[in-house]
């Protein structure tokens, strides 16, 4: 019989590491001055202290030479900033593989010479009663970091935003990014994922969550769509990405701990990763619905004829996006209306 490791292995092929904003118990916090973060030319005062921690502890990394952070230092620096701010959540760090906490952490690793690829999701839900008002300033932070000195491209990221400028993240975008991620990710290349914006827990009905709960993200349209299961994250795509590939993972929201399932968590104040009690294997190693410790669930939801959609800004259709080499292909379903002229900042990957 295989071991936990050895299916853990088979279910999740690819290499996760998470960052997540708060346990899974926790809320998170939207913090309106991060001046005392220290970040080289914030894109503005509000952010997540999550993200915003994370980031001083990476351009610590870079802007001293004798220095070079572990998982575990990364996760100390963010308490201690965070705890700064007078907050109490705690940042926790979650990965497919037993890792040791104690080894430099790297987001583009020596070895993957591959195509550097990512996601970056910002929701301030501006037209809610409980709007957000750094998540945009998250994306634009991380986005100059992976620029400036991780080498990533701007043609291959996919940016979310509900600013105007940006396609609208809506719950099928972000699934489909994340799925499209999977599909053409190869051995060798980098996946960078960051979602700033809302979370929180539903009662888990397939009982498959050691709390009895299932955390979820909010989507712009999630009015509509409704919220992104954890559940769905990892069978679209934290179990399709092929070994090979290295993941790194952003989650800043409440209740983030374990928004992608990954077996292995180590919160700050712990030395060392171990095995989530939550946590449960598939037992084909597939990422399929069978899993131990879970009855199966019962049929799935039709959707409703009609079902409204958030329209992607800058056209009159529904759209996926998909991350290809060098492009954003948008894939309009055409409806008679006349196109609208995108806005100059929205840009596709090849431009």
């Amino acid at each position: 019989m295989a071991s936990f490791e050895e299916d853990v292995e088979s279910a999740i092929p690819g290499m996760f590491y998470m960052f997540a904003g708060a346990h899974d118990s926790q809320t998170a916090a939207d913090i309106s001055n991060i001046d005392a973060f220290d970040l080289p030319d914030p894109a503005g005062k509000s952010g997540g202290a999550c993200t915003s921690a994370l980031l001083q502890a990476l351009y610590r990394d870079e802007g001293e030479e004798d220095v070079a952070n572990t998982w575990l230092q990364t996760l100390e620096i963010m308490r201690e900033k965070i705890e700064d701010m007078g907050l109490t959540q705690l940042p926790q760090l979650s990965s497919s593989r037993p890792i040791d906490v104690n080894e430099e952490l790297f987001i583009v690793p020596p070895e993957c010479e591959g195509t550097r690829r990512a996601l970056l999701v910002g929701i301030n839900y501006v037209d809610e009663e409980s709007r957000l008002s750094g998540c945009h300033n998250d994306v634009r932070n991380v986005k100059y970091y992976l620029m400036d000195y991780l080498g990533f491209e701007r043609q291959n990221m996919l940016i979310l935003e509900d600013d105007d400028l940006h396609h609208f993240p809506t719950k099928q975008l972000i699934l489909d990014g994340l799925r499209t991620l999977a599909q053409i990710s190869q051995p060798g290349d980098v996946i960078f994922i960051h979602f700033s914006g809302h979370g929180s827990q539903v009662i888990d009905r397939d009982s498959n969550e050691g709390d009895g709960f299932d955390e979820v993200l909010i989507p712009g349209d999630y009015r509509d769509s409704g919220p992104i299961f954890d559940d769905e994250i990892y069978h679209l795509f934290v179990t399709q990405v092929q070994a090979g590939v290295h993941v790194v993972a952003v989650i800043d929201c409440c209740h983030s701990g374990t928004a992608m399932d990954l077996p292995y968590v180590c919160q700050a104040g712990e030395e060392e990763i171990h095995v989530d009690d939550a946590f449960r294997m598939p037992v084909d190693g597939s990422g399929g619905i069978k899993e131990r410790l879970m009855k199966p669930s019962g049929k799935k939801k039709k959707k409703k004829k009609g079902e409204a959609r958030r329209k992607l800004k800058g056209t009159d259709a529904s759209a996926a996006s998909s991350i290809v080499d060098g492009q954003e292909e948008v894939v309009v379903r055409k409806k008679k209306k006349k196109k609208k002229k995108r806005k100059k900042d929205d840009r596709s990957f090849n431009e």
